[in-house]
């Protein structure tokens, strides 16, 4: 990868309001030339944005804008690994989680300002929980094998996201740009509030729990599905959509602060929740499941096999752990 393949003079001419077709394929050609290439102009984009300068501000000096740019976008040639025409990198946090930084790709031109959108997922592994803050400073907590995927800056007119899994949101409130979270069966629109969406592919379904503020649910198309007030959760299952109170708020959103709390709840829902929560699949026998036992428990540092043994020791059953899979069956 070297600097003086990069259209500099294009890419400043276009940040600065030149949108002329000629100029537009240069850099799209350019993208096709390598994986790197639609890095760099993210990087390039985001500073631009970030700075509101509407010149040619890497011209200058473009050897210093080279090295903080490599350093930016951590390039080390002997560590450069291509997946699918994806670009990884693994980042380790402070508590030692491990955060997944892939899925980096621009959009095509037909924006009204015919500047590339660059997107970026971030994913939390498997048996792990992590946050992160989004461009407009929202705040995202990301449960067990949840993914976010976001812009590098959101547009004028909606901040759109995209997520799998259960993601908390704290969202800043902006009455001019409504905050958008599509997932696989619906939407969800918001201007500023907290709310927690669990998509469960394994059991389709898919909750999204109110703490705060007010919320819209649409359907693919936009369509209004059903709106919430603060303590209700819409529970989407099979094409069918519910309205219920959520019964304890602590123990819905417990798992942001690194804890799990059951009052009361099936074994049904106990196992869904652990399966998330230990990045693990259980296989529970059916005639377990038909007694409809219920639980009250915390969990805090346990450890999956701390967990198994308490609730076998106030149910009659046995439990097997190979690997990621996890089987229950009576004694």
């Amino acid at each position: 990868m070297k600097q003086e393949n990069i259209p500099w003079d294009v890419i400043s001419s276009c940040l600065s309001g030149n949108k002329e077709e000629e100029k537009l394929k240069i850099i799209r050609d350019w993208l096709a030339e390598s994986d790197d290439h639609p890095v760099i102009l993210r990087e390039i984009v985001n500073t631009w944005q970030l700075t509101k300068k509407e010149t040619a501000f890497y011209e200058p000096d473009k050897e210093l804008l080279w090295e903080k740019l490599l350093l930016k976008i951590g390039y080390r040639p002997e560590k450069h690994i291509l997946m699918n025409a994806r670009i990884k990198w693994l980042a380790v946090a402070a508590v030692a989680l491990l955060v997944f930084i892939a899925g980096v790709w621009l959009g095509n031109f037909s924006r009204e300002d015919n500047y590339p959108l660059a997107y970026t997922s971030i994913k939390a592994p498997s048996g792990s929980r992590t946050h992160i803050v989004l461009p407009d400073s929202t705040t995202v907590w990301l449960n067990s094998g949840a993914e976010v995927r976001y812009p590098a800056a959101f547009e004028k007119k909606s901040r759109d996201v995209f997520i799998s899994g259960e993601c908390f949101f704290d969202v800043t409130k902006d009455l001019k740009r409504p905050f958008v979270v599509h997932c696989s069966d619906f939407k969800v629109k918001v201007f500023g509030t907290s709310f927690n969406i669990r998509e469960n592919k394994k059991y389709e379904r898919t909750d999204v729990s109110l703490i705060e503020g007010k919320i819209q649910v649409q359907n693919k198309s936009g369509n209004p599905l059903t709106v919430l007030s603060p303590g209700e959760q819409f529970i989407y299952k099979e094409g069918t959509g519910i309205i219920k109170k959520i019964d304890n708020m602590d123990a819905l959103v417990a798992w942001k602060n690194d804890m799990l709390i059951f009052e009361d709840e099936p074994l049904e829902n106990v196992v869904q929740t652990l399966e998330s929560w230990y990045g693990v699949k259980f296989q529970v026998d059916a005639a377990v499941l038909r007694n409809h036992h219920r639980y009250t428990f915390k969990v805090k540092t346990e450890s999956l096999r701390e967990v198994l043994e308490f609730i076998s020791v106030i149910t009659p059953i046995k439990y097997t752990v190979e690997g990621e899979k996890v089987n229950i069956k009576y004694k």
